[in-house]
């Protein structure tokens, strides 16, 4: 059977490996040979192990160079605290909680601040373990230093991989493919090649995500640019949902024969491409033209109905010709959203005057980014939020490794450190499971490490040809080979460096094995008392909590339509909405990031967070509906009584959705709604209008309302059996 070679996007990790197999021998020679201080030769190799492996920062050169020279600072800042605590069990245990709760928690801010998490940690874990007084401070921190330095140069200028380029790339293409899509939309475009054109626009959508989700420097969190990609990669996928799933509410086989409608898909079209080429540096969409395009368009159909009434037609085929062009309408809606974040991921400003929601990070400068960082803080420093579970496990593991790694007086106490960072997980099983990996993977380093160093018999001349091989091997292993693969290439490398920097032949590596053990044995005891049942638990309750927050949404949007509420309520129900959905995204994201069995597969739990997704935007349009365009259900209360009646129903039936999540024991079965119920409400109100001028507006707001409803009932039935299977992994013991 022949070899396969690892799965390296864009040759990432040869890239990294081949960078360190050059850097690192070079400066721990320049440091064992020179310097001649053990001290600042650990914080050297260990520091260009931190940054160029473990961090490895993308982007631009100019970025990529500031981001490698802001982490040398912060690292230096993290050893100088550690080594100054060092001599102290109990403040440096304390410390180490801190730190390590900061450094896990800020990955929720994505891109750099995620990326430099585990060489962040390193660093204040190889200063803390190791005592020594404070006048090393300067030693330990040159060291440093000297490592970020040389990391930065390294970095900037040996093959480094532009992947924002990358992933501007994949999104582009995804955005023309989805182009092709909506232009399928126009009249008389027919139906026959569209599955083709969304199962392209699928295929091309997707494989933006895939390149966003291997991405080393995921652009995320409150930077205004990398959180408006984010963004637009979520509404690539939305406009794939509506068309894959169009309204189709009442059985219409017709639409308004409107000119306008063949305008609002052109404009749509073009603001869509137009997207592709901003982010590959062209030109930026003209997106107030598609706004535009559909007030023209609602007003045409507006006037299209009352005309057709006025002149006999019946309501039932009015409401037919309302209805087809829905989707087109809510897909504009959508592509306003995603042409602004294409132009600010882009690094343009939006029009001013375009009313957009909360998610498009339109405030600039330090006062908006810092309105972003403190919005970001809050929606996750919070009891079920799995960053701050996983914050507190990790800070709980590492604090618990540096006091019984002091109390046990072992001769290399930071590997101990490592052995439990490298070894927990987000669920106790998955920690279980690595923990048999770590020992197998350092017992197979230590056989043939210890081979070789016994081999070569600590000569100097073969250690130090040996070194950039295993390096290489170590670094490379990293992240794209099995995780006993890699233990066994970083205890070999181990066995190496430390040879070099004090002889002691193969037994080293048995130090290396019972340090591990230990690490691996406190991630045990952390995993299984910290949330054992790791992201599945908690994804159905972020999931539950983003239903309960978009459902109370939908009532004040619903209700604002209908004529219930003027204002007041939605605005505020809407931000809940928001950081609701973002701690449903990152429980998303770190049950994806578990790689472990479980009787939720990806798939489904992926279908939940869309669903609310799908609510939440609905809530937004009937929001935009009522407030920018002043619809609303006054003029026909009636029709407005019997469709709020079935908002009830749909909202009763999706909050219980959200209790069955949120594991709330439920013995009833929620009423149905009742689509001849919403039909019978929009005729009424259509007939109404026949009769009376005034009336037109009220009546297209109940017609706009019905349709929403049936829609989101549609959706609760499409993911009935998802809540089910998401309830059934939440309720499974942690150890299965």
């Amino acid at each position: 059977m022949p070899l396969k070679a690892p799965r390296d996007p864009g040759f990432a990790a040869l890239r990294r490996a081949s960078r360190a197999a050059i850097v690192i021998p070079a400066a721990f020679a320049f440091g064992a040979l020179v310097l001649r201080d053990p001290q600042n030769v650990i914080f050297i190799v260990f520091g260009c192990f931190a940054l160029l492996v473990m961090s490895d920062f993308g982007g631009f050169r100019p970025r990529r160079a500031v981001a490698y020279l802001t982490a040398t600072l912060v690292g230096a800042v993290l050893v100088a605290l550690g080594t100054l605590v060092s001599p102290h069990a109990v403040l440096e245990t304390a410390l180490m909680f801190i730190v390590g709760f900061a450094i896990s928690f800020a990955r929720v801010f994505g891109g750099y601040a995620a990326a430099a998490q585990t060489g962040m940690l390193l660093a204040f874990v190889i200063a803390v373990s190791i005592p020594a007084p404070a006048d090393e401070i300067p030693t330990r921190v040159g060291g440093w230093l000297m490592a970020g330095t040389i990391s930065t140069l390294a970095a900037v200028f040996l093959w480094p991989r532009f992947e924002r380029v990358t992933l501007a790339k994949q999104a582009a293409k995804a955005l023309r493919a989805i182009a092709d899509l909506v232009a399928s939309l126009a009249p008389g475009a027919g139906d026959q090649g569209r599955p083709q054109l969304i199962e392209a626009a699928r295929l091309a959508e997707k494989a933006a995500q895939r390149e966003y989700a291997v991405a080393a420097k995921r652009p995320a969190g409150p930077a205004r640019r990398e959180r408006a990609f984010v963004e637009l990669l979520g509404e690539l996928q939305r406009i794939v949902d509506l068309i894959e799933q169009p309204f189709d509410l009442y059985g219409a086989s017709t639409r308004a024969p409107i000119d306008e409608s063949a305008r609002l898909v052109a404009a749509t079209v073009a603001a869509l491409r137009a997207s592709a080429d901003v982010l590959t540096g062209g030109a930026p969409p003209h997106v107030t033209a598609v706004a535009e395009a559909r007030d023209v368009h609602r007003a045409a159909l507006d006037e299209w109905a009352a005309k057709e009434l006025r002149t006999g037609r019946p309501a039932q085929e009015v409401l037919d010709g309302l209805a087809g062009d829905h989707t087109l309408r809510v897909v504009a809606y959508v592509t306003v959203v995603l042409a602004s974040n294409a132009v600010i991921a882009a690094g343009r400003r939006p029009d001013p005057d375009l009313p957009l929601p909360e998610g498009v990070p339109r405030l600039q400068g330090l006062g908006g980014g810092a309105i972003r960082i403190w919005r970001t803080i809050t929606t996750h420093l919070e009891p079920n939020s799995t960053i701050t579970q996983n914050s507190l496990r990790v800070a709980s593991g590492l604090a618990v490794a540096v006091l019984l790694a002091r109390q046990l007086g072992l001769q290399h106490s930071f590997w101990v450190v490592l052995g439990t960072l490298q070894v927990l997980r987000s669920n106790a099983l998955g920690t279980g499971r690595t923990t048999i990996q770590a020992l197998a993977g350092n017992v197979i380093g230590v056989v043939i490490g210890g081979a070789f160093a016994a081999a070569a018999g600590n000569n100097p001349v073969v250690m130090w040809v040996t070194l950039p091989v295993v390096v290489f091997l170590a670094a490379y292993a990293a992240t794209t080979v099995g995780f006993v693969v890699s233990q066994a290439a970083f205890t070999i490398n181990l066995i190496v460096v430390f040879n070099l920097i004090s002889p002691a032949g193969w037994q080293i590596g048995l130090v290396r094995i019972e340090d591990v053990a230990i690490g691996a044995a406190i991630s045990v005891v952390v995993g299984v008392l910290f949330w054992p049942r790791g992201a599945r638990r908690e994804l159905a309750r972020g999931i539950a909590g983003f239903y309960h927050a978009v459902g109370i949404y939908l009532d004040h949007a619903f209700d604002r339509v209908l004529g219930i509420e003027e204002a007041g309520g939605a605005d505020a129900a809407r931000g809940l909405s928001i950081q609701a959905r973002d701690r449903a995204a990152e429980a998303f994201d770190a049950f994806l990031n578990e790689k472990a069995p479980s009787p939720l597969d990806p798939q489904t739990a992926g279908s939940l967070l869309s669903a609310g997704n799908q609510a939440l935007l609905a809530a937004d349009v009937l929001d935009v509906v009522s407030g920018r365009m002043g619809y609303q259900a006054s003029g026909c209360p009636d029709g407005a009584r019997i469709v709020h009646e079935q908002v009830d129903v749909m909202l009763a039936a999706f909050l219980r959705l959200a209790d069955q999540l949120a594991l709330s024991e439920l013995d009833q079965h929620p009423a149905r709604i009742t689509p001849q119920a919403l039909r019978g409400a929009a005729l009424h109100c259509l007939s109404h209008w026949r009769n009376d001028d005034q009336a037109g507006r009220g009546a297209l707001a109940v017609v706009i309302a019905a349709e929403w409803v049936q829609n989101l009932a549609r959706m609760e039935d499409d993911v009935d059996r998802s809540v089910a299977i998401a309830v059934a992994a939440a309720r499974t013991p942690w150890w299965r």
